[in-house]
């Protein structure tokens, strides 16, 4: 078997795709697949001709390039078997996050109240505490938490600098993710950060955060909801192998808050630690249900 690892890109999330692409590369490595791994920011043409000599492709790219389904439209193209899915439609829908708001309206599926925001006036009528997000952000980099006035008027300056923005209401609850693999959801996750924080940029790569197998803080019947929840969502997006949902819990209510197409993919990233494999196999797993 051989195997083409598509990486690097011009995202945001280059440093973290990297990373989680070098962290497959040893694990294809120790299945005694051969591995090669290009960086995207060499351009697409290049793997029209590169991948000839390969039998799987896999796409290990975060953010809006990869999770955004762009690369995947091209690689669909190419009649060569794709880790995860080839269905860049269902990758746009569900990853870019204004339209998988209305998803979830339309489908009856709870996620905190929310409103496109065209002017820095909307943000003080929808009123404190809220959230700003980018539609094609990723990996928290591009959410923005004002709990009040004084952080509103620091973000102001940045206001200008972000397209495709939407507010939604802050909520506080218990903060559990579910992985899907092969059709079936994973042990729920919970996720407890530093402080009293939130789950950023910082607090997802620190090693600091607590994950907890099981979600010991809400009940069973709670974790078999979520767990459901995730099924429909991939099931209805067509996302092949594996996706993650993240969820905010409060009481009796779930939360939807958005779907990761290419969660991350290291030994320490939230995905493979619910799989209980150990790492080595849990790619060689992704790899032997390419299509």
């Amino acid at each position: 078997m051989r195997v083409l690892i598509i990486t690097g890109g011009n995202s945001s999330e280059r440093k973290i795709s990297l990373l989680s692409a070098k962290k497959v590369s040893q694990a294809v490595r120790k299945n005694k697949y051969f591995v090669k791994t290009y960086d995207l920011k060499k351009g697409y043409e290049p793997i029209k001709k590169i991948s000839q000599n390969f039998d799987v492709l896999f796409p290990v790219l975060h953010g809006e390039e990869g999770e955004g389904g762009k690369l995947h439209k091209f690689l669909s193209k190419l009649g060569k078997p794709v880790v995860g899915t080839k269905n860049y439609k269902g990758m746009q829908k569900a990853w870019y996050k204004i339209p998988f708001k209305k998803y979830c309206d339309k489908n009856n599926i709870l996620t905190p109240k929310w409103k496109v925001i065209k002017k820095i006036k909307d943000v003080e009528k929808f009123g404190f505490p809220c959230v700003i997000k980018t539609s094609s952000g990723g990996s928290s980099r591009e959410v923005f938490i004002l709990k009040n006035k004084d952080n509103f008027n620091k973000f102001r300056a940045k206001f200008k600098n972000y397209k495709d923005l939407f507010i939604e209401e802050y909520i506080n609850g218990t903060e559990v993710t579910v992985g899907i693999l092969n059709g079936k959801a994973l042990p729920v996750l919970e996720i407890i950060p530093p402080n009293g924080g939130w789950f950023d940029y910082k607090n997802k790569y620190s090693g600091d955060t607590k994950e907890i197998l099981n979600a010991p803080s809400i009940i069973p019947k709670l974790r078999t909801g979520v767990q459901k929840i995730a099924i429909k969502i991939h099931g209805h997006f067509k996302l092949g192998s594996y996706s993650r949902v993240d969820f905010i819990i409060i009481g009796s209510k779930i939360y939807v808050l958005e779907l990761n197409t290419i969660p991350g993919l290291t030994e320490n990233s939230l995905l493979p630690k619910q799989t209980g494999m150990e790492f080595t196999r849990f790619i060689k797993v992704l790899v032997d249900s390419s299509r």
